[in-house]
């Protein structure tokens, strides 16, 4: 049987990272890399990576039926972008849950979701598509986690939060129980939310203080 063709959509940091675990999760007799999509200028060699690794800018390529794509891009105002015209192209996404991630029975993940090593999501919570995971990020109890959605590495949600779509919890951010964060909002770094936060919204401090983001 042919080997499906992994390409990483990035060429940063995240997509590096990746990269460097893919086969803790997928089998090489199965999966074979075949590059990273991102910009002309993206910086692969000087990390050891061959310059022919990058394929083309992601909203150019035209994917091929054994190609199989994983998100790595943290840039929150582009990647629902990116996902949505690789796969009006015919593009299928995997989802990447490293076996060290700790994931309840009857939590729910989403197509496309990036789960990085020590990150714990708890009993009956859901992670909706193409939401990330970073080290030791903690989705609590009955959590439901919005699409594309991106908790930082020790970012804790409490049991019973939600987040909406597109929401940014930083490192050492926590929300506390029961609370909402609305879609585009973001948690500062070592900040705690106490309290419901408004859509495009920042939260700081401990306890958090909320304003509009421009």
């Amino acid at each position: 049987m042919a080997k499906q063709d992994i390409v990483i959509v990035g060429a940063g940091g995240f997509a590096r990272e990746l990269h460097e675990m893919l086969w803790n999760v997928y089998s090489p007799e199965e999966y074979q890399f075949k590059g990273f999509l991102g910009q002309a200028d993206a910086p692969l060699e000087p990390f050891g990576f061959s310059g022919s690794l990058l394929l083309d800018d992601p909203e150019s390529y035209q994917p091929a039926a054994s190609d199989r794509f994983l998100l790595a891009i943290g840039h929150m105002a582009v990647r629902r972008k990116i996902v949505e015209t690789l796969a009006a192209k015919d593009g299928t996404f995997l989802s990447f849950v490293h076996p060290q991630a700790r994931i309840a029975s009857t939590a729910r993940l989403g197509q496309g979701v990036v789960i990085y090593p020590f990150a714990v999501v708890s009993n009956q919570s859901h992670l909706e598509p193409f939401v990330h995971l970073n080290y030791y990020a903690s989705v609590g109890h009955d959590c439901q986690v919005g699409e594309y959605s991106l908790l930082a590495p020790y970012a804790t949600l409490n049991g019973f939060v939600t987040l909406e779509a597109e929401a940014y919890i930083s490192t050492h951010a926590t929300v506390a129980p029961g609370k909402k964060v609305g879609q585009r909002s973001k948690i500062s770094a070592n900040s705690a939310c106490m309290q419901d936060a408004a859509a495009d919204s920042i939260v700081f401090g401990v306890p958090g203080r909320q304003v509009r983001r421009l």
